[in-house]
């Protein structure tokens, strides 16, 4: 393995999650609202935003999103959204038997923007990094340079000695600017190809499935 490479930082959906909304589509119709409605409410708001960046917890901007879509579409739909809130995704497999395997040669952590949630939904599928960076801890997102500046500080590698995965080609941009060696993930194929010619040798996954465009909420909601 170069000398180079010290670790390795991943984005978390569209690699180790998919989002499919089945929860909210879900709600959606235990409350009679139009198809997209939550999406509208909840990840459109500028409340999210201050979710990711850790103004808001999860619980407080989630509460926020019930008190709008009840202000105006009535109580019910309080008691509809437990769907919406349950689905916590769906994991990748692949990526999470490629992640064991790469924890074994050097550290790894996720770098998402994310709400504090992050951590629990983790547990929650099983899928476990050395390091941990929901942007709502770092206090900035994606693509913000310092939101990779950050991980790589607490990560206690160099940026340059990072190599990053993510399916968002503005947010590998952002990472290459700072110096990681920056990757646009497309399949966990690839990406076992990619890391085995940066001198990792992970077993490449079986079976090619690429996760756009239905594979994942979009780019810059949930990354």
């Amino acid at each position: 393995m170069p000398t180079c490479i010290e670790g390795l930082l991943f984005d978390m959906n569209g690699l180790f999650r998919h989002w499919h909304d089945t929860g909210a589509r879900t709600s959606e119709r235990l409350a009679n609202l139009p198809e997209g409605t939550i999406t509208r409410y909840a990840y459109n708001h500028p409340t999210y935003r201050l979710a990711r960046v850790g103004i808001l917890t999860d619980q407080q901007w989630a509460d926020d999103v019930s008190d709008r879509l009840t202000a105006d579409f009535g109580p019910h739909i309080r008691d509809a959204l437990t769907p919406w809130r349950t689905d916590r995704g769906q994991p990748e497999p692949q990526m999470i038997k490629l992640l064991a395997e790469l924890r074994r040669q050097v550290p790894v952590g996720v770098l998402s923007n994310s709400t504090d949630a992050l951590r629990a939904d983790l547990q929650h599928h099983g899928i476990t990094f050395d390091h941990v960076f929901p942007s709502a801890e770092l206090g900035v997102d994606k693509p913000s340079p310092h939101a990779f500046n950050s991980a790589a500080d607490r990560m206690g590698i160099s940026p340059q000695a990072l190599v990053y995965f993510d399916d968002e080609p503005t947010f590998v941009h952002a990472a290459r600017s700072i110096g990681m060696q920056a990757h646009l993930f497309t399949t966990p194929t690839e990406c076992a190809a990619r890391l085995e010619e940066l001198g990792l040798a992970p077993t490449l996954p079986v079976h090619d499935r690429r996760t756009h465009p239905n594979g994942r909420h979009t780019p810059e909601l949930r990354s």
